[in-house]
């Protein structure tokens, strides 16, 4: 028997070409630009490589400064998951 697979949505993502500067967790500041950006998160390359499971944080357009957590890596690209509020640095 064959299973049947289910579609899992994604939330919509909108597309990015704007340039920014990505702070990883050791306070590099890294010239980047972003792919997309979706509600939860973003897609972004950069400079240098960002390990998976890292702090960054980046300014994003029309939101602000957020940190996120990198949960994917592939080359200089990146996805992040946006951390909540009060993980912000002050």
């Amino acid at each position: 028997m064959s299973e049947k697979l289910e579609y899992i949505s994604r939330p919509p993502r909108w597309e990015s070409n704007a340039d920014v500067v990505v702070v990883d967790d050791i306070g590099r500041e890294l010239i980047g630009r972003l792919g997309n950006i979706s509600e939860a998160g973003f897609m972004a390359e950069c400079e240098e490589k960002v390990p998976m499971g890292s702090i960054v944080e980046i300014e994003l357009p029309e939101r602000g400064r957020v940190r996120a957590e990198v949960r994917w890596v592939l080359g200089w690209r990146f996805g992040a998951l946006i951390l909540p509020d009060e993980t912000a640095r002050d």
